[in-house]
């Protein structure tokens, strides 16, 4: 980095415009971005920072929002921008990679074509140039057999390959600025980190200089040299990173910092909010109250799938999701099961639930094979077993208001009277922390964190003896994250709960588990206590999955990071 400034943000306020209101998701924000460093802007859902990076792409419909202020670049004001300079600008000078890689891509385009784009659009090479160019980019972003790559389409990538295709299309017309907005949010931790690397190796190859925007700190320590601190469309702290992650100073970085679980620290509670700090403070160190009683057991547990190799082709390709697995689940215990995306986690605990059906293998449950059950014994055994998703709006009705979806299950096993029923829902929504006079909103009118809490208080109103959580919290900013596993860590306290809990990120399980269980293409390969899994971790595998963690420590996360 140097002193050079290559990019000023002057007083930029944007706001949204509808027929009813106007939000101001951005209110005056300051920034200089100077030539090679990496700027990261951090803060949780809905502080405004990917507002700011649309307005310096120029993406807002300026029929629905006001962008004020000024963004020089260039001796100029590109907020001041016609269409055809925005289209120039963009991919040959500033260049954006998105959240989703999958909705980012052009489905019906093929990976070299859309890598091939920005290069026939913002330079003078020949269509043959380009395609030379596009294969050296996929070879150097590490796409195997970058031929074949190079013919095929978006579906046909996994989520990790898709990112890095959008990396090598980012770079393709040398950008001078490039920005990254949340790349690595949807990825597995394994995955994450190659991508990360990836970025830091080409960021130091062209010269180029990043703004990469996340909620998460731990991501930016080994990346970056400079953070932007946002909240409520401000910003609130900017600070070399080391000086940041040493000595924050408002206390909003400070929460930020504090609600990053730790995979090298075990820690009783994270980071406490206000409503939660108000709560009782005996709950504050949460001891196991786990026992040797087996509640559920799996006996050499085996799913597959099965596809077909087009429409018309009779070869079927068999996938085993889950490959003989033995395990047994403790009374009172959480265990924790992690692994990457694809390693058969999810698929095992929905063969509990009925939701996937087993080739073969046991489940036994109250001391009977749950596998062979019928609808009517299906029903009475979901009423015990109850299941909390990843996505918490997915998983909701949104023709149906909060009270309505935590109550369902109490009127669909015909448990309760309307009134009582309506009472057992008040008390629910106060158990998972949420206004009882909130009864009547739909889940639009939620945040993502108070959407899954609505979706535990559902899980919670048949009084079950076990939850199996299913990626509950991977969709959820950091503090937002915080709260809901203190929540989950509180309730299994209070109600003696057993829980399966599914992460690909050993540090969240860290926070939460009595034991870990590491699975790899379906089946488990390591199975210790919490403690043990971190300090004596004996398989590759799970090593490689604790070292892919980032670490809130910049001095550590450097050195990984390097290229």
């Amino acid at each position: 980095m140097n002193n050079k400034k290559i990019l000023q943000v002057k007083n930029l306020k944007v706001t949204y415009k509808s027929l009813l209101e106007e939000v101001e998701a951005v209110a005056g924000v300051n920034i200089d971005l100077y030539a090679g460093e990496a700027l990261a802007i951090v803060g949780e859902s809905g502080s405004g920072k990917s507002t700011v990076a649309y307005a310096l792409m120029g993406l807002h419909n300026r029929k629905h929002v006001t962008v004020e202020g000024e963004v020089m670049y260039n001796g100029r004001n590109i907020l001041e921008n016609s269409t055809s300079q925005w289209q120039d600008l963009r991919g040959k000078e500033i260049s954006m990679i998105f959240q989703n890689p999958m909705s980012s891509l052009t489905p019906y385009l093929t990976i070299g074509k859309q890598v091939m784009e920005p290069i026939l659009r913002h330079t003078l090479k020949s269509t043959d140039e380009a395609r030379k160019e596009a294969v050296s980019l996929l070879k150097e972003v590490e796409i195997g057999d970058t031929e074949k790559s190079y013919h095929s389409y978006p579906h046909q990538f996994s989520g990790g390959m898709k990112q890095r295709v959008m990396i090598a299309s980012a770079v393709s017309a040398e950008p001078k600025i490039l920005i990254a907005d949340e790349p690595s949010t949807a990825l597995d931790v394994i995955i994450q980190a190659k991508v990360l690397k990836l970025m830091k190796k080409e960021l130091v190859k062209r010269g180029m200089t990043l703004i990469f925007i996340t909620h998460d700190l731990s991501v930016v320590a080994g990346l970056c040299d400079r953070v932007v601190v946002m909240y409520q469309g401000k910003i609130i702290e900017t600070a070399p990173v080391k000086k940041l992650f040493a000595e924050p100073e408002h206390e909003y970085t400070k929460k930020l910092l504090s609600a990053v679980p730790r995979v090298d620290k075990k820690v009783d509670r994270l980071m406490m909010n206000e409503q939660t700090r108000s709560r009782d403070d005996s709950v504050e160190s949460i001891k196991s109250s786990s026992s040797n009683e087996t509640i559920i057991s799996f006996k050499d547990l085996h799913v597959e799938f099965e596809k077909r190799n087009g429409i018309f082709s009779s070869h079927k390709e068999i996938t085993k999701a889950v490959n003989g697995v033995s395990l047994d689940l403790y009374k009172g215990e959480v265990l924790g099961l992690v692994g990457q995306s694809g390693s058969g986690k999810s698929t095992l605990i929905r063969s509990i639930a009925g939701l996937v059906k087993s080739k073969s293998g046991s489940i036994y449950y109250d001391n009977k094979d749950v596998l062979p059950a019928n609808q009517k014994e299906l029903r009475a055994i979901r009423r015990k077993i109850q299941m909390i998703f990843q996505d918490p709006y997915g998983s909701l009705n949104p023709r149906f208001v909060a009270g309505r979806i935590i109550a369902e299950p109490l009127i669909n096993y015909g448990l309760m009277s309307g009134k009582d029923a309506y009472k057992k829902v008040r008390e629910l929504m106060e158990l998972v922390q949420l206004d009882p006079d909130w009864i009547n909103r739909y889940p639009h009118e939620f945040s993502g964190g108070q959407r899954q809490r609505i979706s535990i208080a559902r899980a919670l109103a048949l009084e079950p003896e076990i939850l199996l959580c299913d990626e509950p919290v991977s969709a959820l900013d950091v503090l937002i994250q915080t709260d809901v596993l203190n929540l989950l860590k509180e309730i299994r306290s209070r109600m003696n709960l057993t829980m399966l809990f599914v992460s690909h990120d050993l540090a969240v399980v860290r926070y939460v588990a009595d034991r870990v269980a590491v699975m790899k293409m379906g089946k488990i390969v390591e199975l210790k206590t919490a403690d043990d899994i971190y300090a004596k971790a004996e398989h590759p595998y799970t090593q490689q999955l604790l070292d892919a963690i980032p670490i809130p420590d910049p001095s550590v996360e450097q050195k990984r990071i390097r290229c």
